[in-house]
């Protein structure tokens, strides 16, 4: 039979001994030590070796240029970039990134092929042209899961969908008709005999001067400032209706991508770094976006931003694609004749970055 501990007259001196002992020690410590810090004790990962933390060396300074495919605007890959110079994501991959604007005229891409640009921006579109003609262009993120370009009728015209396209005054932009409207006027079933096409340019008067029943627009901006003119709109996404589609995407020139990959990645985690927080924080990017495009109007930047977020969700990571979304946007180009011929769409893409950032769990 076990028996009961009995605390001894002997034991509770002995305890008292021991607690008194230790505090004249601590006083003592105290009295002589004044503001002296505590010596740092080194932890041991093996026998006779003290563990030291070693931090993580920066990569050495790499300076490029960024420049935007358009005027300072609030453009996702754009936003990107100023985000990530101003709040210290490329600071973080020891960047010096130089951001610039194009005047026009696809400068942008002029620069790119001449190496005095390492990064820009253009459509997914765009990159299947300059490949297909043996230009050096290869995108190496896609925001835009969707187009940018899609048309508006009026609310009160009765068109909601491209079957009521039919005997309607159609406007498109350009001087080639967009193979997106072809494939809107397919999907019902229609031909461009069946309507009446006019080129309208970049003048949106012709539609609230009612010159075209259907008007061209790019989805991220222009809905707002027509809606901001007083005329009451329905919005036609091409992609809605079947057609492939696909967005802005981060161009570089293939010669870097093979000399200096390191620094490609370097950018674009920077940059998928700063959408993340800039999903986070839209309000805060729009004045970072005020930054460099002053005297813009917030509201139409927001949404401008807005639109473009919401183009480039994407359930396995913004940034990233696949060899079949390029393939049917490839297919929809030679069916409607905006392409000559098939391209190899390997040629005009390469995610193998951006998937490895996600893969190893750098962007998250």
């Amino acid at each position: 039979m076990s028996l009961p501990f009995v605390v001894t007259t002997r034991t509770r001196s002995v305890a008292s001994l021991t607690v008194f002992g230790f505090a004249l020690a601590a006083l003592a410590l105290v009295a002589c030590g004044g503001d002296t810090k505590p010596t740092p004790v080194a932890t041991s990962t093996a026998a006779g070796s003290p563990a030291v933390a070693t931090p993580t060396p920066k990569p050495p300074l790499a300076k490029a240029t960024f420049m935007a495919g358009f005027r300072p605007q609030a453009n996702l890959p754009f936003v990107a970039a100023y985000v990530a110079k101003e709040k210290g994501f490329f600071a973080d991959e020891n960047l010096d990134i130089d951001i610039k604007h194009s005047s026009g005229a696809d400068e942008h891409l002029k620069f790119l092929l001449e190496g005095s640009v390492q990064f820009t921006t253009g459509t997914a579109a765009q990159a299947l042209r300059r490949s297909s003609d043996g230009l050096p262009l290869v995108a190496v993120a896609l925001y835009g899961q969707r187009g940018d370009q899609g048309y508006v009728a009026r609310a009160d015209s009765g068109i909601k969908t491209p079957k009521d396209f039919k005997g309607r005054t159609i406007g498109f932009k350009s001087g080639v008709v967009p193979a997106e409207l072809d494939g809107m006027l397919a999907s019902a079933g229609l031909k461009r005999e069946d309507v009446k096409l006019v080129s309208v340019g970049f003048d949106v008067r012709a539609f609230i001067e009612k010159q075209v029943d259907v008007y061209p627009v790019f989805l991220n901006n222009e809905p707002y400032a027509i809606r901001k003119a007083g005329v009451e709109i329905n919005v036609i996404d091409p992609a809605d209706f079947a057609v492939p589609t696909l967005g802005i995407t981060t161009l570089v020139n293939r010669e870097t991508l093979t000399k200096d990959p390191a620094l490609v990645e370097r950018y674009l985690r920077a940059t998928l770094r700063a959408t993340l927080w800039i999903q986070s924080h839209p309000d805060d990017a729009i004045q970072v976006v005020l930054k460099y495009a002053p005297g813009a109007d917030a509201a139409q930047q927001r949404f401008l931003l807005d639109q473009d977020l919401a183009a480039a969700k994407r359930t396995d990571g913004i940034g990233r694609s696949s060899r079949e979304q390029w393939q049917a946007l490839a297919d929809t180009l030679v069916k409607y004749q905006v392409l000559p011929k098939a391209p190899d769409v390997t040629q005009a893409f390469d995610n193998r970055i951006v998937d490895g950032l996600y893969a190893r769990g750098e962007i998250k």
